[in-house]
């Protein structure tokens, strides 16, 4: 219990002075680009060090080590380049979603931390008889963060079905978009661009969704924007239970190397 309490107190001051320093200096200068240049990091820093983990592992149960497949489509600067422009993208979704996050996100997200902290050190505990030692950590951070896709992705579907439409939605597509654009901004140039660009996509998205039980009359084109909705809003929940999984392996490390060397001398 008192592991669990240190790693989850470590990790939620971790997580908010980065999110709420973000929130605070995102709109005043262009050194709040810092932190989603920390964000970028620790995700593209787990992101590849999984892949390549499966890389090696992929290699050598399928493939012939001087093939053209193998050097090809396993080469470790094809897996980088891969993971980290995945990583950038999930990165500027988190960066645009926080804030507009409601108390309600704020307190499921500390609900969620909880519960990710706890199964990464129970399936860490529970995968040291089965799993070798190099991996144990990364199966307990994969495995916890899968989980808790599985509670996260119904909590934000019934949230969207159940919360409030975005007051910028227009009937005029046009009208629309440049009433959203007026509902953020930043001082910054580079912040701004992505900010307006994504919050255009944002309104364009709402209002697709919007219309789509009043003007669209095919079944399958509605379905077809409500999955469009939902995939686009995945990479944010993708993106946030990735941090946290991330940063609880990340301050667990930090403890336990700190320990170690405690003991050492």
């Amino acid at each position: 219990m008192r592991e669990y309490i240190k790693l989850l107190l470590s990790t939620l001051i971790a997580l908010s002075l980065l999110l709420f320093s973000w929130i605070k200096f995102y709109d005043i200068s262009c050194v709040a680009t810092i932190f989603p240049i920390v964000i970028l990091a620790i995700i593209s820093y787990g992101v590849i060090e999984v892949r390549m983990q499966e890389r090696r592992c992929f290699r050598r149960c399928y493939f012939k080590e001087n093939s053209i497949i193998s050097k090809l489509l396993l080469s470790k600067i094809l897996v980088t380049i891969l993971s980290f422009l995945f990583s950038i993208l999930i990165t500027f979704t988190i960066i645009y979603s926080v804030i507009d996050f409601s108390l309600n996100w704020w307190l499921y997200l500390i609900f969620h931390t909880m519960v990710s902290t706890f199964l990464y050190l129970t399936i860490l505990k529970k995968s040291t008889s089965i799993i070798k030692e190099p991996y144990n950590r990364i199966f307990a951070k994969e495995w916890s963060g899968y989980i808790m896709l599985l509670i996260i992705i119904p909590t934000f579907i019934y949230s969207s079905l159940n919360g409030y439409l975005p007051l910028y939605l227009d009937n005029n597509l046009e009208q629309t978009m440049i009433n959203s654009l007026t509902t953020i901004s930043s001082s910054c140039n580079s912040i701004d661009y992505i900010l307006k660009s994504l919050r255009e996509i944002d309104a364009i998205l709402w209002w697709l969704i919007l219309n789509s039980t009043t003007n669209i009359e095919p079944i399958w084109l509605k379905w077809f924007i409500w999955i469009g909705f939902i995939i686009y809003n995945s990479l944010t929940l993708l993106g946030i239970n990735r941090l946290i999984v991330e940063v609880v392996h990340i301050v667990n490390s930090l403890i336990i190397s700190k320990s170690n060397l405690d003991k050492s001398s």
